[in-house]
């Protein structure tokens, strides 16, 4: 709901149902962006030579692990 002064909007007002739906969606293009961010710098690093196989990935992750 828009209450305006002189034919301008001055004021929104909307339910807590509402707010809480938009926080969820702006929640949700952050964490896109994020993904995209993280992939865009990914396919950096591969084409500067910089990447490694799956099976080197995986291999470092698990000896962080212990």
């Amino acid at each position: 709901m828009y209450v305006t002064k002189n034919g301008v909007a001055e004021l929104f007002i909307q339910t807590a149902a509402e707010r809480q739906a938009e926080l969820r969606e702006i929640e949700n293009e952050r964490n896109i962006n994020a993904l995209f961010k993280l992939a865009m710098m990914a396919k950096k690093e591969i084409a500067d030579g910089k990447g490694m196989p799956p099976e080197e990935a995986l291999r470092r992750l698990r000896a962080a692990r212990k």
